[in-house]
């Protein structure tokens, strides 16, 4: 084989080495311009903060009662210790999809005291205290309903949240409406710094309410009212600090 025929070869063999190479930039030019004009898909992460922006406030639900000293009511071997902490887990995981902070006194079954759930809203600087229990009466199967109790004598947004709360419920229940009460001796509701009521959701004692309040179906329903009367209040709230401030600025001008 001549050394000119050698030469030749070699020179094709580059060429087409030359064309390859060119072939796969361009494939890769191609394929960047693709990728940055093309939408991207909404991944998990994604979505995740392209929902809406929670509320900022800080929330603390309370579940009456709770370990062997302190089991609260019990009637048809339904405890009330129960069935306050499952309305509470409940309304924890509803109001957290809204709200900032959602802050529970007790998440299993044991006994924290009064004086000590007061002290986690005030360290935890709450804007609001919600605490669940249920209500009974001995000899007495048949009185059923709902009432919330609020202190008259610590603020006057308490009774706002109380009256919110209370009215919600009934609604998304249907439940007897016993109205808000007042009450200087509670401590949960007298010790802690911010609004605050405690919301009996039924009575234990009547044979009917018990049956509802022990299913998935009207728990849930009294998370929703209670999630309702909180949303209610803070609009309220907010409503009458605006008008606080337009007033001021009227007055000024």
């Amino acid at each position: 084989m001549s050394k000119r025929y050698k030469r030749t070869k070699k020179r094709k063999l580059n060429r087409r080495r030359v064309g390859l190479v060119l072939i796969i930039i361009i494939l890769i030019i191609i394929a960047c311009i693709y990728n940055s004009v093309k939408p991207k898909e909404q991944t998990a992460e994604t979505i995740a903060y392209s929902g809406p922006t929670k509320i900022n406030k800080c929330i603390v639900i309370d579940a009456g009662h709770g370990g062997e000293e302190e089991p609260g009511c019990i009637f048809g071997n339904v405890l009330e210790k129960n069935i306050d902490l499952q309305i509470a887990k409940k309304l924890q995981k509803k109001l957290s999809q809204e709200y900032t902070q959602v802050i529970m006194t007790r998440t299993e079954d044991v006994n924290v005291y009064l004086n000590e759930r007061a002290r986690i809203a005030n360290r935890n600087n709450a804007d609001i205290f919600v605490s669940i229990h249920q209500n009974a009466l001995e000899d007495d199967t048949v009185t059923n309903g709902i009432e919330t109790w609020y202190n008259p004598e610590k603020d006057t947004v308490s009774k706002i949240l109380a009256e919110n709360i209370q009215e919600n419920v009934i609604s998304a229940t249907d439940a007897e409406d016993l109205g808000t009460k007042e009450s200087t001796g509670l401590i949960v509701i007298t010790k802690t710094e911010m609004a605050s009521c405690l919301i009996e959701t039924g009575f234990l004692s009547s044979t009917k309410e018990r049956q509802k309040l022990v299913t998935d179906t009207y728990q849930d329903k009294i998370v929703e009212g209670i999630c309702n009367g909180i949303k209610a209040y803070f609009e309220e709230i907010d409503s009458l600090e605006n008008k606080d401030t337009s007033d001021l600025s009227s007055n000024i001008v």
